[in-house]
Formats: structure tokens, sequence, C-alpha cells
């Protein structure tokens, strides 16, 4: 490699590489009327060139002329000025070797690689040092529990794989297998009063204006089952609804709007009747959560019971004014007295034992003390001084939703803030829609709807999800935004079957193999398919296991039939219908299709498939035993001549056989033989002949027990 420079009166600066292209030539330009101004011989331009291979320092002198500061350079086609300290600069980049340094490279990877290493030990364990409380009250997959206890995906994965167990990031693992894996990574098990998933999102922000006006308070009916939560609507509105329920039992929220004469005005009160069974657990929050004010029913003959106990808990900790109705005070074994102090034990107690929870002892029955009820809810909710803004945007709760099959998606929402209006965009959850319909408790078509009204809309694209919060939005585009940003977390609840899907549990890899059900739910409301799910997670599956493959609203499809037969599931459909050519099919296909009304029917029924899968255990009865003389064969059959010593030998009995101590055999009898005559059973100190099922090798001194198998009651 040459290179070349000449000054004074050439103009041009040429840079010779070899065989590579000549570089861009520098023009020389002189200022004119400008001397050359000689400067220090002690100023050099220093070129680096390649000779050989080695690197070599040349030093180039320009003697006594050199390049005065106002004389530049300028690049070709360019307006930029460039001083020689700079080509000098240049020079040396350009003039530097290009070959890749793999060695600097590999060490820059390895130590990104470690620090990337070293700092998910240190998340991990600053994670592990700050909150080490958890609380786990469903089956979750891999992926939500490395969310929940901040910790990677495939840490949890790996450590599963050591124990044997093989998950991947979207499969669900067991309440039993999350608390291994929790309690693993020393975190502790936080105790969960009531599910806190249900509302998953945030309700917005409400600040009341000048403007706010007086609302209609909403009030929720609370209580264990039959302790007479509708018969005191039925006292209230002068109706009859228990009988209008089927199976005489409340199964979904029901609106009931009241107007009550309260010091000299009509003031209206709008009740949510809610269902007691402990399935519809989820419903009874969802009451809470938008309720203003808690009525709870106790039966002065039963006292508090587990829904009771949980309603109470939940008003607690929501800290929700309450009224509490001590019900059926006319039943001979009433005891009022015993249900206030159970009360007391939650601190719950009138202004009689200085408290200030009023206390109404009734009759729904005979109607005795509603209007004081109804007066003591009146006075409560005029202190609470109820406000809404007309002028903010509208938004509440998603109380149930249903696909009707000529109306298709049905949402009935409670409006807790703001007015909603038709053409209004609403979302909730994964859904959005523009309000097509609204319609009031009574099922009159309005435009408008206002604060504390409870009321039904068409307009969602996908049935919303039972419990979220639903708001509205200025158009679509801001609608299908808000759904991008939906967190996965919040997607993940809409999927209930998760509950009870294909999951991963501890009884899974034990040696005896847990036997399967699956199912295919088709319900009215997504209020009943939580219901079903709830009932069927507390059914004891150590087992048998409930496997949901589907769950959906509306009928029964053909392609729900089909999806059986694939898959063996049983139909279950609960308030839903099917049509005669489903059913047909169904027959045809000798595919299972059940229809349900009511919830404890359809506990009865699943539980009892559920031990049908069971194989039979028997208890081991001894009868007697015996020892064997003799063995000799008759039709190339061998038989053991035996003395029995206690007890009685039966045909047909279970035996173990032992040889010198240790359990060789366990088989039955199939013939026992008395001299020469066949019979059933040989006493003790008799001697007889007898020959079992597959089993030849008898030997003189082998020692027999005698059984009877009793058949042991199933049980999941």
């Amino acid at each position: 490699m040459v290179c070349s420079i000449k000054f004074s009166d050439v103009k041009t600066i040429k840079i010779n590489q070899g065989s590579k292209s000549t570089r861009p030539a520098l023009a020389f330009v002189k200022q004119e009327k400008k001397q050359i101004v000689s400067e220090p011989k002690s100023d050099k331009l220093v070129i680096d060139s390649f000779k050989k291979g080695k690197l070599k320092s040349k030093k180039i002198k320009f003697g006594s002329s050199s390049v005065s500061q106002e004389d530049m350079l300028r690049k070709k086609g360019k307006n930029k000025v460039i001083s020689v300290n700079d080509l000098s600069i240049s020079l040396e980049k350009s003039l530097k070797s290009h070959k890749p340094k793999r060695k600097q490279k590999v060490k820059r990877v390895i130590s990104t690689s470690l620090n990337k290493v070293q700092a998910d030990k240190m998340l991990v364990s600053d994670v592990r040092n700050s909150s080490k409380s958890v609380i786990i009250n469903e089956p979750l997959s891999v992926h939500e529990l490395a969310v929940k206890l901040q910790i990677p995906v495939a840490e949890i994965i790996t450590m599963l794989f050591l124990k044997g167990i093989f998950a991947t990031i979207n499969q669900v693992i067991d309440i039993s297998l999350c608390k291994q894996v929790i309690e693993h990574y020393d975190f502790v098990i936080a105790d969960d009063v009531i599910n806190q998933s249900v509302d998953s999102e945030k309700a917005l922000d409400t600040k009341i204006s000048n403007s706010a006006l007086s609302r209609s308070p909403i009030i929720a009916i609370l209580g264990h089952v039959d302790h007479g939560k509708t018969s005191i609507l039925d006292a209230i509105k002068h109706t009859n609804l228990v009988t209008q329920e089927i199976g005489g039992i409340t199964q979904g929220i029901s609106v009931h709007e009241v107007n009550w004469l309260y010091n000299s005005s009509s003031k209206k009160l709008i009740f949510l009747d809610t269902p007691g069974h402990e399935a519809f657990a989820a419903m009874r929050l969802r009451s809470i959560q938008v309720a203003d004010v808690v009525l709870l029913v106790v039966a002065a003959d039963d006292g508090l019971k587990p829904q009771t106990i949980e309603s109470i808990e939940c008003i607690l900790l929501r800290k929700v004014p309450c009224v509490i109705a001590i019900n059926k005070i006319d039943k001979d074994d009433a005891n009022p007295d015993y249900v206030r102090r159970q009360l007391f034990k939650y601190h719950l107690m009138d202004r009689d034992w200085g408290g200030n929870v009023p206390i109404i002892k009734l009759s729904a029955l005979r109607k005795i003390n509603i209007d004081e009820l109804l007066t003591k809810i009146c006075a409560l909710t005029e202190l609470l001084n109820l406000k809404t803004d007309p002028k903010q945007i509208a938004q509440g709760i998603v109380l149930d939703s249903y696909l009707d099959k000529t109306r298709g998606n049905v949402s009935t929402l409670i409006v807790e803030n703001g007015i909603l209006n038709i053409g209004d965009v609403v979302i909730s959850g994964a859904s959005f829609g523009k309000v097509k319909s609204i319609s009031d408790t009574s099922g009159n078509k309005i435009n408008i709807a206002q604060s504390s009204s409870v009321l039904e809309i068409l307009g969602f694209s996908s049935t919303p999800q039972a419990g979220m919060r639903f708001q509205v939005v200025d158009n679509e585009k801001q609608a299908k935004r808000m759904l991008s940003s939906v967190n996965l977390l919040d997607r993940s609840y809409v999927n209930t079957k998760k509950i009870l899907g294909l999951r991963i549990g501890l009884e899974s890899f034990s040696k005896n193999d847990v036997k399967k059900l699956n199912l295919i739910i088709k319900a009215g409301t997504q209020g009943c398919i939580d219901a079903i799910m709830h009932l069927f997670s507390q059914i004891s599956q150590r087992k048998v296991r409930l496997n949901v493959l589907a769950s959906s609203l509306g009928d029964v499809s053909n392609s729900d039939v089909n999806l059986a037969l694939t898959s063996q599931s049983l139909i279950i459909s609960f308030n839903v219908d099917f049509s005669s050519h489903v059913q047909a099919l169904a027959e045809k296909l000798h595919v299972s299709l059940s229809k349900f009304f009511v919830i404890y029917d359809l506990l009865d029924y699943i539980k009892k498939h559920m031990l049908d899968l069971i194989d039979a255990e028997y208890d081991k009865v001894l009868t007697g035993n015996a020892k064997v003389q003799t063995v000799f064969y008759v039709q190339k059959k061998c038989v053991a001549g035996c003395v029995v010593q206690l007890g009685k030998l039966k045909k047909h009995s279970s035996i173990d056989i032992y040889r010198s101590d240790k359990l060789i055999c366990t088989t039955v009898i199939t013939s026992i033989k008395r001299i020469k005559d066949d019979v059933n059973e040989v006493d003790a100190v008799n001697e007889c002949g007898l020959m079992c099922k597959d089993y030849d090798l008898w030997q003189s001194g082998d020692f027999i027990k005698a059984y009877e198998l009793t058949q042991k009651p199933k049980s999941l």
C-alpha cells in the first residue's frame, strides 16, 4: 500500500490501496491573496500505514512550508470544510484493519448472557424478599401462577419437571399443586374471605359535581337457602313469587322495584333477590358490589348457616351498611334471642345491645313488622345521602348475560353513575358494542336509563362476563384501542371452564389412574355457568375427575352432540331446551343428553355418574381356616384334601393360601366335596376336598384362610 501526498501547486491528493478502488480525490484550494505562513517544524502529519503486515508509523515533514489554518480541504461535490487534522484522523480510521474480532464478540455474548442470568436471579431474589403472601382460590395456568409469584415461567416449569410433572405454559394445575409450588418458593398462602377475582377491573373514580341529583338506593337481600328472602319480597309487594320458582329455590338474581311512603313522600327502593344455595356465591358477591344497603335474612328457627356467615364476612370486608331481619318468628321453635347472640360474635348488634345495626324480628308469612323493616331501610338510606352525576359517563356492573336465539346477546346491567342512552358505545372486559335497545325491569322499552336503574340491553358483540364492570366510551375506535390493552389475566377470567378443564394435579401422577368424566355444559345465563362450575369444584375428585370440555350459552346443537360422541362426554343442559331433532340425533348416536332446571337434581345426577365409574371395594370378613392334608387328582384336576380347623369353608368364598407363613396366592373356591357329595359349605373339624379357580399348585401343609367379601358403599 502506497500513500502519497503532494502539496504546493498540485491540486489533488491520491491515496492508492493496492487493488482497492481509488478513494475520492480531495481538492487543495488556496484562498486568494493569502500567503503561506510558515509553521514550526515540530508540526507533523502522522499517517499509519501497513508494511508487510506490520503496523509502521511514517512521519512526513513539511519543512518550512506548511498549511495555514485558513488553508482548507474541500470534498468534491460537498460544501463541508475539512481541516488537515480531520484528514489525519479519517486516514487513520480508513486504513485500520476490517478483520472481524471473533474473540471479542464471543466474550461479549457470554458476558451478556451471564448478565441476563444474574439479573433474573436478582429479580427472583428481590421478589422473594418482598411480598411473601399469596392467595390461591382456584386452579391456575403455569403462566398465571408465574405472574402471581413474579417468577419466570421457565423456572416453574423446570421445578415441576424435576418432580416428574410435565407442564406447558398454558396448562392449568390444581390448587394442591399450586400450593406445593408456592411453598417451594417460600411464599405464604393467605386465607381468602371472598373471591377477589370477580371484580377484575377497577371502578372508575366518580367525582360528584354541583349538578348531582339524589338517586334510588339498591338493597341486596342475602341469606341462607330457605330462610325466607323471596317470602319477604312477596310480603312487601303482595305477590306470590315463591310458587313461581322451580324447585322452590331462587337460582338467579331478580330485580324488584318498590315504592314506599316515607316521611310523606314516595321513596323508590330497588331490591336484588339473590340465591342462597352455596353454588351461587359469585352472584351474591356481585350483588354486594353494587348494593348500597344489604338486607341480611336469618331464620329464627335455624340460626346462622354457612351462607349466612359467608354473607356476613363479605359485608364486614366491604363495609356495606346492613339491616338484619330475623324471619319466621311465628314458628314454635323460633329463638330470636339465640340468633342475636350468634350475631354478637360478629359484632352485629342493635342499639339495645350497644350497637348501631338495625335488627327487626318479623314474619314474612304472617306479614308481621314488614312496615317497620321498610321504615328502617328508608331511614338508613336517607342517612347515606346517595347522589349521582348525570353529566358523567355511564358506568356500572354486569349482573348477568345470556344468549337469546332471536335477539342475540342480552346483558343485565346496573347503572351506578351517569346516564345510558341508546347509541352509546359500551365496553366490558373483552366485549364491546353499541347499545341498540334498552328495557327496564318491567320489560318496557326506554331510550334513556338513569342512575341506580337495572336494565337489559342489546348491542354487545359477544356475551360479556357476569361480574365485570362496564363503561361508556366515545366511539368504537376507542373501544377497540382499550380492548387491545386489556391484561391477559383479565381475558383469562372469561374462560371459566379452566376451573374444571384438562388440568394437572398431584393425583395425575399417582400409581392408580384417576378416572375422568367428560362434560359439555349448556346453560341459559353466564351466572348459571359460574354456579355450575363452582358447584362441581366443591365435589371431591380424588377418585373421579370432572373435565369440562365446553361450556357455552344457548340451546344444544348438533355440533355439541358430535363433540360428545367423539369425546365420550355427557351433555348437560341447565335452564335451556333442545329440539326434537337434536334429541333424536343423540338417541341415534347413543349420546347421553340430560335437561335440568334445579341445581340439586344436577348435582345428584353428576355424583351418580361419578360413583358408577368407581371400582367396587370390598371388606374381607374371616369365615374360617383350614389345613391341606393331602393332594390328589380327579379327572386331571388338582384337589386339596383339607381339614377345617376354625369356622367354615363356603363355596365361592375368597381364600388366601399361605406356605411357610408366606402368602402365595389369592383365589376363589369353585367346588367343595364332602366324601362324594357336592356341598356349599363345610363346618369346623370336618374333612373336605376343594378345587379353586386357576390354581393347581397345592402342597401338603398349605394353610387356607377363607373370607366373605362385603362390598363397601361407594364414595367420592
